[in-house]
């Protein structure tokens, strides 16, 4: 079994894709990591960043990583605790914590069949 880095949740490593990506600057001293789910790819992410981040810079990180053929950004929304969040707010602005976890969906509902 291997150890998580330092100061890393272990919800944050439950399948998570990858390594982690830093939005935090090396020198930041108040590092969160976060971990952002894609519902379309039923994949994860950890995301290192400060509370000052901005909900839009994680969601463009974690897709690039996850969907890196998406070509509609916009398409997408992202929801924290199962409410959606305003993109433009930071992290700490929505209510999230060090540790918790964003989802990626589709903006509109595709029918079920």
């Amino acid at each position: 079994m291997t150890a998580l880095p330092k100061g890393e949740r272990f919800v944050n490593s439950l399948r998570t894709h990858g390594d982690t990506i830093r939005l935090a600057p090396e020198h930041a001293t108040h590092v969160w990591t976060v971990r952002v789910q894609a519902e379309p790819v039923w994949d994860a992410v950890r995301v290192a960043v400060i509370p000052a981040t901005r909900v839009g810079e994680v969601k463009r990180a974690a897709m690039a990583a996850l969907m890196p053929d998406a070509d509609d950004l916009d398409g997408y929304v992202v929801k924290l605790r199962g409410f959606l969040v305003d993109e433009s707010s930071s992290l700490d602005g929505v209510g999230a914590l060090d540790g918790s976890t964003f989802i990626i969906v589709t903006r509109r509902k595709r029918p079920v069949r």
